[in-house]
């Protein structure tokens, strides 16, 4: 059974989208924020199950009240590598597979997104959905791959670029799917024709 987690930070004012803060005002920020992870939780939890691996380890209550009912666990680890390799060692772990990694800042990702991911993941060892930012919105494979999360230098342009090539380095396979915007700034925000007034 796919398994999808979703990483996001609690939805609080100056904590979240500091990029996208600095281009709109922290207050609209996190307004477009709320609205895309609760958009993608909505439309993923239609046909998967969800867990949200979610930040600081004190924010469950405001979770549940901004995406619902879901499998709530607080995130693990020091850097954003190491948070999701404890999350994905701890589903595999559950006899799930594949296990799919998504954030909260990506709209176009639906229950749609992880069908295709899952058809990919037919014919190879892992998917990415590459990020028009050079990171990546999904990260999904059949088994636990802890090269793929450590050294990788996080918030930059070349995560998906240094995450394929530690794929060829481990001799997986990758698919790929359609390139998407994730919202970090207010030009993200315009080229997806986003409102945000």
């Amino acid at each position: 059974m796919t398994r999808v987690l979703l990483f996001a930070k609690a939805p609080r004012l100056g904590f979240v989208k500091t990029r996208l803060a600095r281009d709109m005002g922290a207050e609209r920020a996190l307004d477009i924020y709320r609205m895309i992870g609760r958009n993608v939780a909505a439309s993923v939890a239609k046909e998967y199950p969800l867990t949200v691996w979610y930040d600081p380890s004190d924010a469950e209550p405001e979770m549940r009240r901004w995406l619902g009912d879901f499998e709530f666990r607080s995130q693990v680890g020091e850097d954003l590598g190491e948070r999701m390799a404890f999350a994905f060692r701890e589903h595999f772990g559950r006899g799930e597979s594949p296990v799919m990694a998504i954030g909260a800042d990506a709209p176009g990702v639906s229950a749609v997104t992880i069908s295709e991911a899952a058809t990919i993941l037919g014919h190879a060892d892992v998917v990415l959905g590459p990020a028009f930012d050079g990171g990546y919105y999904l990260l999904g494979s059949h088994a636990l791959h802890e090269r793929l999360f450590h050294g990788i230098p996080w918030g930059t342009r070349i995560v998906r670029q240094v995450t394929e090539q530690r794929c060829r380095d481990l001799d997986l396979t990758v698919g790929h799917l359609a390139v998407q915007r994730d919202v970090d700034t207010e030009e993200d925000v315009q080229a997806l024709g986003m409102r945000h007034t």
